[in-house]
Formats: structure tokens, sequence, C-alpha cells
């Protein structure tokens, strides 16, 4: 069986969208393929490419679309893996061409699920004055391996005293009036529970600051 061909009628710049063209065949069909694409694989008026040859064009400019978004998703903040691949997938990019992205945006190391769980952590931290329960809720959302989120808390937790975290709540209170009030004392306590703190850590750092 012969594999089929197809004539090229038109390549042409897409409107509005320079980096984007117009490609027509002679049978109607009509595609659209990015700017490098049509360069670097001579897509012409009056070319001839096989049916085969197409798809391995079509398949490239797809990769190379997925890699123009992951890329500019990149270029406003870190990212995990899990939530570059949610994007991608959230713009209807097949999710044989994300995991090859994925791959190649981690061996030139553009994302790190490590390095994005310990900046996360410490923005997290700085902001929330969160525990590790709520720490570990929150980095589940962007991180798939629990191995990878237990070294990331392993290493934050090192760098950053729970004692430490939860004094920065307590300071904001006068402890005389927490010693005094116990409807003061049991919402402070609440309040830290909600931040994902544990119990003891929490009883211990209290009586600390009151003594």
């Amino acid at each position: 069986m012969k594999t089929k061909k197809n004539k090229i009628l038109s390549v042409t710049p897409k409107k509005n969208k320079k980096e984007l063209f117009v490609v027509e065949f002679v049978d109607g069909s009509i595609y659209e393929l990015s700017k490098d694409i049509v360069i670097s694989e001579s897509i012409y008026a009056g070319g001839i490419i096989s049916s085969i040859d197409f798809d391995q064009v079509l398949e490239k400019h797809a990769y190379h679309q997925a890699q123009s978004a992951g890329l500019n998703l990149l270029s406003y903040r870190m990212r995990s893996k899990k939530e570059l691949c949610t994007k991608l997938v959230n713009k209807n990019v097949d999710k044989t061409i994300i995991a090859k992205v994925i791959t190649k945006f981690e061996n030139e190391g553009w994302i790190d699920d490590f390095q994005f769980g310990i900046a996360f952590s410490k923005d997290q931290i700085r902001r929330n004055s969160i525990g590790p329960i709520a720490l570990k809720y929150k980095l589940k959302e962007y991180i798939d391996s629990d191995d990878v989120i237990k070294s990331v808390m392993e290493k934050v937790y090192k760098e950053f005293s729970q004692d430490d975290i939860i004094l920065s709540v307590l300071k904001k209170y006068n402890p005389d009036k927490i010693s005094s009030d116990n409807n003061l004392r049991q919402k402070i306590i609440n309040k830290l529970k909600r931040k994902g703190h544990y119990w003891q850590d929490i009883n211990e750092t209290i009586n600390q600051y009151l003594d």
C-alpha cells in the first residue's frame, strides 16, 4: 500500500499571531503550524509531503507548542512537576507530549520538585506561620512524591524552629493577658491548631512564653 502524499497549496502567516502559519493543502485540509516548525521542516507552497511525514510534523508542532506554554508558565514563577502537568492538561495538551516536555524540563533543571518544595515551604512559613501538619497537606497539592515531601520538610524545619514559628504568633499577644484569660488562651491554641501545629509543640511553647 502506497503512502498517501499531499501537495501544499499555501502557507500564510496567521492574522494577529505572527508566530503561527496557516498551511492549506490541495485536498482542502488546513492546519496551523508554528513559524519554527514551518522553517525547520521546510513547509512551503507547492511542496509535497507524505501523510506519515506530516504526522511527524504535527507531533513536533504539538511538542513545540507545549514547551512554549510550559516555559511561559515558568516565566511567572517556579512550579512543581505536578502543577505544570495540570496546567498543560487544562490547555488540552496530549499527555504523551506533556511527559516529554516534563522530562526535558527536568533534565535541563528548569523544574525541580525538591527546590520548589523548599521555596514554597519557606514562603508559607514566613507569611502564614504554618506548622508541619498544614505544610504537608499543602505540599501534597503540588508534589506527588512522599519521599520528596519528607525531605523538604526535614530540611525546612531544620532552618525554621517550630518553637520560633509558634512564638511569632504568640508575640502578638501580651503574656499576662494570655495567663489571665482562658478564653484568649484557647482562642490562640485553636488558631495555632488551624495553622497545622501539633498540640504538644503548642502547649510547650505557650508555657515557655508565659514563663
